[in-house]
């Protein structure tokens, strides 16, 4: 079997055209992984569907790698994690579909350690949009700058008991 040395990533290419072509951390260039952590004691009990509970906030140019999310069992209630504007920005969705960005309908009656949500088959986080400033992946034509928050959204099936602890880790280059 014939091992082809042509193929190559953009990044690759770009790295080796003369000219050099730089890239942006997270694009291919080297950059520095930051991370958010962002953390609810008690989900309160009985929340309605569309509830919105504010986690962390990322930079609207940063490069989301990874959304892990962890909850204590809720006993019944299901979670969509996407991006939102942040309150002093209107505290609405960022964009269409961007409350569910990075997963939909995450089933938390049980408990959930650390559940990655950008692979998850719901995620709108495709492998090409993993390449993009969050502002161009979740549908912007241009960057707002400032900060979105990453939020838990309430999806159609309601918290009923809760209580339980919920927490939300980003990885982000920028």
């Amino acid at each position: 079997m014939a091992v082809d040395l042509t193929l190559k990533s953009t990044y690759i290419t770009d790295r080796e055209a003369s000219p050099r072509v730089l890239h942006n951390p997270g694009q291919g260039g080297i950059g520095t992984k930051q991370s958010a952590y962002g953390y609810i004691a008690s989900v309160p009990a009985a929340l309605s569907v569309l509830s919105v509970i504010r986690l962390v906030d990322v930079p609207s140019n940063s490069m989301i790698t990874s959304v892990k999310v962890s909850s204590d069992a809720q006993t019944a209630g299901a979670f969509n994690i996407g991006v939102y504007n942040t309150n002093a920005n209107g505290g609405l969705v960022a964009a269409a579909n961007s409350d569910a960005f990075f997963t939909a309908a995450l089933n938390c009656a049980a408990a959930v350690l650390d559940q990655e949500c950008i692979t998850k088959a719901t995620s709108l986080n495709t492998i090409a949009k993993r390449n993009q400033p969050l502002w161009q992946a979740i549908g912007l034509t241009a960057d707002p700058g400032g900060r979105f928050d990453i939020c838990a959204t309430v999806n159609t099936t309601a918290v009923t008991t809760g209580l339980g602890a919920l927490a939300v880790l980003v990885e982000y280059t920028v």
